[in-house]
C-alpha cells in the first residue's frame, strides 16, 4: 500500500515539474522595460554594434566574460556566492568602474547577459 502511494504521488510530483519547465520555456524575454530601454533584434544588435554603440556584458561570472565577448565589452560583474545562486546584489558589491561608461547620459548602451536576458 505504501509504495502504490509512493509512487502516485512521485508520479504526480514528476508531473508537475514538467508541466511547470514547460510553460516556463514558453516564457517570452521582456521586450519592455524601464525609460530608455528598447529591445533589439540581433540584427540591430549588429548594426549598433559596427556603429560603435557602447556594449556592456552584465555576466555574473568572470569565467562567462573571458569564454567570449565583442571586443571592446566593458564588463559588469558582481560576486557570486560558492553554490552559484544568484541573490540581489547591493550596488555597493558590484565590482564595476563606472568612469568605463560614457560621459554623456544620453549616448546609447547596448546591455547583454550570459542568461540570455
Amino acid at each position: 500500500m505504501h509504495k502504490k502511494l509512493f509512487i502516485l504521488i512521485f508520479s504526480l510530483h514528476l508531473v508537475l515539474v514538467f508541466a511547470g519547465l514547460g510553460i516556463a520555456a514558453k516564457v517570452p524575454a521582456p521586450d519592455k522595460g524601464g525609460d530608455g530601454f528598447t529591445a533589439v533584434t540581433l540584427e540591430k544588435a549588429k548594426q549598433l554594434f559596427d556603429e560603435g554603440v557602447t556594449v556592456v556584458a552584465c555576466h555574473s561570472h568572470t569565467t562567462d566574460f573571458m569564454k567570449g565577448h565583442p571586443e571592446g565589452t566593458i564588463h559588469i560583474t558582481c560576486l557570486v556566492p560558492k553554490d552559484h545562486k544568484r541573490v540581489d546584489m547591493p550596488l555597493s558589491e558590484v565590482d564595476f568602474d563606472i568612469a568605463q561608461l560614457p560621459s554623456d547620459k544620453n549616448t546609447p548602451i547596448m546591455t547583454y547577459c550570459a542568461s540570455g536576458t
